[in-house]
């Protein structure tokens, strides 16, 4: 993961309305990360099931999965509290604009086709 760029953050207090409306777009937001981590697994199964790929091979991916899964949970609820919306908020904003993304630390090893 690279450091976070240079965030501007407000200091104005956000209403309850307000932060149910940004807990769900991080709800958003962490659903889409955890389906492309997702996606990896899906397409691993799918060798597993054509012979491409021994059941080790998938156990391993399955594990490394459950790891960045797990990264990806510290890094969202890290920030989920209510002084710290904002902050995750602009980050969130900063991966939109292409300026930064949250990669997990543990990397899948990537499959020669």
């Amino acid at each position: 993961m690279k450091p976070f760029p240079f965030l501007p953050v407000s200091d104005k207090k956000l209403t309850k309305t307000e932060r149910k409306e940004e807990r769900a777009r991080i709800d958003q937001y962490y659903q889409k990360k955890l389906a492309e981590l997702q996606k990896y697994i899906y397409e691993s199964f799918g060798e597993f099931y054509a012979g491409k790929m021994n059941v080790f091979e998938l156990d391993r991916i399955i594990h490394i999965y459950h790891k960045q899964s797990q990264e990806l949970f510290s890094f969202i609820t890290a920030y989920n509290s209510n002084d710290s919306l904002r902050f995750i908020l602009a980050i969130i904003d900063a991966e939109e604009r292409g300026e930064w993304s949250w990669q997990p630390k543990t990397r899948q090893e990537k499959k020669n086709k």
